[in-house]
């Protein structure tokens, strides 16, 4: 008899495993979000501003419908850089809608965060490239970022928070429109300087970013 317990026990225990798997959460627009406090849901948008903490946190801004909500992905769920996300990527969210610090935002496992397909070339952020330059090195890039120190022929481009700056080295490109704060996209080689021991980016060309 106690055999028979256990086994149906266990049985039980895999059904409800096999439905969680099975279940899911229910879509809600990115502007109805705030309206579903506590409440685990799947979204959708557009990444806008993505940056790492120094513990490996995950934080990302995803917009549509003319919303933006933040959403954080913690390091103790896995490496959030194996993400692979870039600026302008569009994403399918799971997670718990919560209010903090005045703001609501979502809590997402890795497993929640899917990335959906699009055609345009990926763009990285500044603090991706500050997270393994050495990767990037001798690759032409396209990076997002804010300017900020503007001098003759060299600017530094930095991320939301302010946390990681990169040194663009500008060669025929007149600066002069160029103005602190700006969002901008800044395409050009990546390369170690050796003399200087750092990693900067030779500017091709650059555009605004909305």
């Amino acid at each position: 008899m106690g055999k028979v317990v256990v086994i149906f026990s266990l049985l039980g225990v895999c059904c409800l495993y096999v439905v969680s798997l099975l279940v899911v959460p229910p879509y809600v627009p990115l502007d109805e979000a705030a309206r579903h406090e506590t409440a685990f849901i799947r979204t959708k948008g557009v990444i806008t501003d993505l940056s790492f903490s120094a513990s490996g946190n995950m934080y990302m801004n995803i917009r549509e419908n003319q919303t933006e909500l933040l959403v954080f992905i913690n390091s103790a769920d896995g490496e959030a850089e194996e993400l692979d996300l870039c600026y302008g990527d569009e994403i399918e969210v799971e997670g718990r809608i919560q209010l903090y610090n005045g703001r609501y935002e979502i809590i997402a496992p890795i497993t929640g965060i899917k990335k959906l397909p699009r055609g345009s070339s990926n763009i990285s952020f500044v603090s991706q490239i500050a997270m393994r330059p050495e990767a990037y090195v001798g690759t032409r890039i396209s990076v997002v970022g804010y300017v900020d120190d503007i001098f003759k022929r060299v600017f530094y481009l930095g991320d939301a928070k302010g946390r990681y700056r990169m040194r663009v080295e500008v060669d025929d490109i007149p600066l002069s429109e160029l103005q602190k704060e700006d969002k901008i996209i800044a395409d050009g080689i990546f390369v170690y300087n050796a003399e200087n021991m750092r990693y900067e980016l030779n500017l091709i060309s650059l555009r605004c970013s909305k």
